[in-house]
């Protein structure tokens, strides 16, 4: 009995190193079955996080928000909207006519002075002081048809004392003469009146006069007067 134990502890410790041998060599190595690290695997194999949360995540915008998406609409339409070369009427596109401006005539000293030897005999008709007093020179002298010699002052008061009453007070043909470079003129003309006097009396008078003008810093003034009652 005591043999076959010990032949049997023997044979045990015989085989002991054989099975460990084998058991090494049929197991695979701890390092062989564990997996690379985890830095290393690629992100699709993360059970936790799936191909479709990363896209959604991703702060790419979108594709109908992003410049290109605007762009690659149609530029024509608008390009042609607000294009200024065409129009819905074909004659708006031809440049606006030009307005010819004619340069305005500078009135010769013969034509102004004619118009105020106009205005004169008419406010004469009015018992409008007003014309006398503008155009009469302060240093003014005039022989009146009754051969009155008068200043500016008896001048205008003779055409507010008149109580004639007139239909008409025109001035017939002038002649005007310019002396001195334009500083200077000499008008000779005729005026008729026609009219009722104070009394009723109608009347037509018909006179000749003489009136000397100087130009004063551009503004005309009359400094001397004669006039003629024309026989009837």
């Amino acid at each position: 009995m005591k043999l076959t134990i010990l032949a049997l502890t023997a044979f045990i410790l015989a085989t002991a190193p054989l099975a460990w041998a084998q058991e090494e060599g049929e197991t695979p190595a701890p390092m062989a079955e564990t997996t690379p690290p985890e830095q290393e695997e690629p992100p699709a194999t993360d059970p936790s996080v799936s191909v479709t949360t990363e896209k959604a995540a991703s702060p790419a915008p979108e594709e109908s928000s992003s410049p290109a998406a605007t762009k690659s609409s149609s530029p024509a339409a608008p390009t042609k909207a607000s294009s200024p070369a065409k129009s819905s009427s074909p004659a708006s596109t031809k440049p606006a006519a030009k307005t010819a401006v004619m340069p305005t005539k500078k009135s010769t000293p013969e034509a102004t002075l004619r118009d105020i030897e106009d205005k004169w005999e008419a406010s004469i008709a009015l018992h409008d002081p007003s014309v006398a007093q503008a155009y009469l020179g302060n240093d003014f002298r005039g022989v009146s048809s009754k051969g009155v010699v008068m200043n500016k002052a008896r001048l205008i008061a003779e055409i507010k004392r008149d109580t004639d009453t007139y239909t008409s007070a025109k001035n017939g043909r002038m002649d005007v003469r310019v002396y001195g470079g334009g500083k200077f003129a000499v008008v000779m003309g005729t005026s008729t009146e026609v009219g009722k006097s104070k009394d009723g009396k109608p009347f037509k008078r018909s006179f000749r006069w003489t009136d000397a003008w100087v130009d004063r810093d551009g503004k005309w003034q009359c400094v001397a007067s004669q006039a003629m009652l024309l026989p009837k």
